[in-house]
């Protein structure tokens, strides 16, 4: 017998799904820490931490513990990615059209942006001090799926003193306990979300589904997404239109899924072939391939 909570936060809905019965307090710390990581990492607040961050590019600025947290992971893989995961993306994404959350935007067509698509600094988008906390951005970010993977795994490691089960945030999946049996994931055909293409095996860790097909919008009657190429600074071209991965955590299964997209066919076939990650990419033709089965 599993027990099922929802609400709503960082504009999707998560699902706790629990072999314990939960009440009010019990769920009160889950609560709590998904308003706190979106009000320090939301860059639609104008109050957030890291809205204000953004406002002081090249000055030293200290940053909460959980900002720093996130910044360091996210500084972690774009290292192990060399750039290919960079959360200096934010002036190319609000180019693109994506400068409100997204269900103002999804599906609808935006004015024309004045200017070309902003070059990608090739530098690293900012600067870490362990000792004293602080943080020397270079150039504007965004964090949006990595808080998300961060919370996710922060909220596991919190319901993993109740019970078993997992998380579920807008497809991003984590296990916490132990499973009496695995979990089967349907994985989406991108046209057509009310269709399951494929499936996935999970009993420990967490899941996740990068896809250019869902945050969709129009800007001078062109199709735009929030997967942003940081060769070009546009939407990427890429023909994997949903890569789907696994991993010990929610943080990295995020990271993997939107690397493994970003990088295209043929070369996020052989990453993933080189980790030997479990995963499942679909491209443009509906064409499936399997990873590491």
């Amino acid at each position: 017998m599993m027990y099922k909570y929802n609400f709503n936060s960082m504009s999707t809905m998560v699902q706790i799904s629990i072999n314990q019965e939960m009440f009010a307090n019990d769920l009160m710390p889950v609560y709590k820490l998904f308003a706190a990581v979106e009000d320090t990492c939301s860059r639609f607040k104008e109050e957030s931490e890291l809205s204000r961050l953004n406002q002081r590019v090249g000055k030293e600025v200290e940053v909460s513990d959980d900002l720093f947290n996130i910044l360091k992971e996210a500084l972690r893989f774009y290292k192990e990615t060399n750039g290919i995961f960079n959360p200096g993306i934010l002036s190319a994404i609000e180019d693109s059209g994506y400068t409100k959350s997204i269900e103002y935007i999804k599906g609808k067509e935006l004015g024309a942006s004045s200017h070309s698509a902003p070059e990608i600094s090739k530098i690293q988008p900012y600067q870490l001090n362990e000792e004293k906390q602080t943080v020397i951005l270079q150039t504007r970010i965004d964090l949006g799926g990595i808080a998300k993977g961060w919370v996710i795994d922060c909220a596991a490691d919190l319901l993993s003193k109740q019970g078993y089960g997992f998380i579920n945030v807008g497809g991003d999946i984590r296990i916490f306990g132990i499973l009496p049996r695995p979990l089967n994931i349907g994985i989406e055909d991108p046209f057509d979300p009310s269709n399951m293409l494929s499936s996935i095996q999970v009993s420990q860790g967490a899941v996740a589904t990068s896809t250019s097909m869902k945050r969709r919008w129009k800007m001078n009657g062109k199709n735009k997404h929030h997967l942003i190429d940081t060769t070009t600074g546009e939407p990427s071209t890429s023909s994997i239109l949903s890569s789907t991965v696994t991993a010990p955590t929610a943080v990295e299964a995020d990271v993997l899924a939107k690397v493994t997209l970003l990088l295209g066919e043929e070369d996020g076939k052989f990453w993933l072939s080189s980790k030997r990650i479990k995963a499942v990419i679909i491209n443009e033709g509906k064409e499936i391939w399997r990873g590491s089965e």
